[in-house]
């Protein structure tokens, strides 16, 4: 499913984009899901448009394996979508491996 999301900030309601950290710094954006928890999305390709690639998915599993490498994380409510960063202006973000 293909779903654009708002600009927000850490009081907003999910689902929305936050362009900068807890303590106000800009960084790559965060997503805040469907079920309200703050996702970071390093392995995203977030393009200069707003399109993130490839999909969001707040896997319900604790742990998953890209290249060899375990990553661990607290596990989430399993909403599975393609995203649109509505009014994104903050250029391209490759992903971070």
């Amino acid at each position: 499913m293909n779903v654009e999301i708002p600009r927000g900030d850490f009081d907003a309601p999910g689902p929305c984009w936050i362009p900068v950290s807890a303590d106000g710094k800009p960084v790559k954006p965060l997503i805040k899901c469907n079920c309200g928890k703050i996702c970071g999305i390093g392995l995203h390709h977030v393009h200069a448009d707003g399109t993130v690639t490839a999909s969001f998915y707040h896997s319900e599993a604790s742990e998953f394996v890209d290249g060899g490498v375990t990553y661990k994380y607290q596990h989430g409510c399993g909403w599975h979508v393609f995203l649109k960063l509505k009014d994104y202006d903050r250029g391209e973000f490759p992903p971070v491996r």
